[in-house]
């Protein structure tokens, strides 16, 4: 069975922005409006919804991550009071940086 993450096509330290638009891609992609002759577009529209309720929710993605062994270092989710190890390590007021992840293009 996939991940959540492997569902979505996109890494554990991927930020909520980038579930958001992953899950967005995919479900315009996968939706089975959009596929009539396809019997699995359900199922797999089905299983994008199912990783896109937990991994959007702060609370079940860390109970997911936790399930599955991801630990907090290993994240660098930003917002909600979660801040990366370079964050805690960085001084200074200065702003903190975003790294750019792309998940697969669709054709």
């Amino acid at each position: 069975m996939k991940s959540l993450y492997e569902t979505l096509e996109v890494s554990p330290r991927a930020s909520n922005i980038v579930i958001r638009a992953a899950y967005h891609s995919l479900a315009q992609h996968d939706h089975p409006d959009k596929n009539p002759d396809d019997e699995d577009a359900g199922q797999r529209m089905s299983n994008i919804n199912r990783a896109y309720a937990v991994l959007s929710d702060h609370e079940k993605r860390q109970e997911y991550d936790l399930s599955q062994g991801i630990t907090k270092d290993f994240s660098e989710r930003r917002g909600l009071g979660s801040i990366s190890t370079a964050q805690q390590q960085s001084s200074g007021d200065e702003p903190p940086t975003e790294r750019p992840f792309a998940f697969r293009p669709l054709d």
